[in-house]
């Protein structure tokens, strides 16, 4: 039998999200960048977790430069980070959202 409580405890408890940013450089025009970003409900911060320790995984393996992984809880708050290549460099540089 299901707790009746378990979906009123579930409606106060933070969305997560996996968000990858992706800067590709060409020298000569503006850098470019790619974000790919992954929702998940309400109190899944396991599903989350396993996610982002699976996207860094195949980014760590496969190294694309200029990668920025974030795991983030709620609206803003950021859980984990994981940097791949000179993005702080980069970001300084004039970017343009593809």
């Amino acid at each position: 039998m299901k707790n009746p409580l378990a979906g009123i405890i579930r409606m106060f408890q933070p969305k997560y999200s996996v968000i990858v940013n992706m800067y590709h450089v060409i020298p000569g025009t503006p850098v470019k960048k790619f974000e790919h970003r992954h929702d998940f409900g309400k109190g899944e911060y396991d599903q989350a977790s396993m996610f982002y320790h699976k996207v860094v995984k195949k980014h760590t393996t496969l190294g694309f430069p200029n990668t920025e992984i974030e795991l983030i809880k709620g609206k803003k708050t950021i859980v984990e980070r994981k940097i791949f290549g000179p993005v702080d460099v980069v970001k300084t540089l004039n970017v343009k959202s593809a």
